[in-house]
């Protein structure tokens, strides 16, 4: 049976690769640095002059070597780090805010494209506004969808997430909006 999948767009595979080939550059310096050579297995030319081979030749190699892969391993590690962090931080915001905050019933204006594409289509994002009872009108954006779940929100409207003492921290629940009556399952 086919599961419900999310409207919103997940990145969180290019964190899982960025970190596996973090991982895979840091090994590589290291099992260079661990398998043993000796003087005569390291081929040094400085300007095409080969010089003969010495300890410190094969210490600068190793060197070379170890430098050159951990760096972009590390490079490649830190980056894969940072979108899984921040992609935690979000989805625990998101929980807080719907378990804490406050929430609203936000009437959907438009879905507009986002400059992002993901196979040659454009990710959409709702509008959203909501007025409260001093007549002030917010207007929030949901992160990027998938597809228009437009057609699947029941009076056009979405529940909207607010903290309590910040309006601009908010979650636009766009999966919890479309019901349970209307569950909407991709094939």
């Amino acid at each position: 049976m086919k599961r419900q999948r999310s409207f919103e767009q997940s990145f969180s595979w290019v964190s899982v690769m960025l970190l596996g080939m973090g991982v895979l550059f840091l090994g590589v310096a290291v099992m260079a640095q661990l398998v043993m050579t000796t003087p005569e297995s390291v081929h040094v030319t400085v300007n095409g002059v080969p010089l003969p081979p010495t300890e410190e030749s094969l210490q600068t190699a190793h060197l070379i070597f170890g430098l050159t892969f951990g760096s972009v391993g590390f490079i490649l590690l830190s980056i894969g780090a940072i979108v899984f962090v921040r992609r935690q931080m979000y989805l625990l915001r998101a929980r807080r805010l719907m378990r804490e905050g406050d929430c609203l019933s936000a009437i959907v204006l438009d879905c507009e494209p986002t400059n992002v594409s993901v196979n040659r289509r454009p990710l959409l994002r709702l509008r959203c506004s909501y007025m409260d009872k001093k007549g002030i009108t917010y207007i929030f954006k949901s992160a990027a969808l998938r597809g228009d779940p437009t057609p699947f929100l029941p009076n056009g409207s979405v529940a909207v997430y607010c903290d309590r003492n910040d309006m601009s921290l908010y979650y636009v629940d766009v999966d919890g909006s479309i019901g349970l009556g209307n569950k909407v399952i991709e094939l």
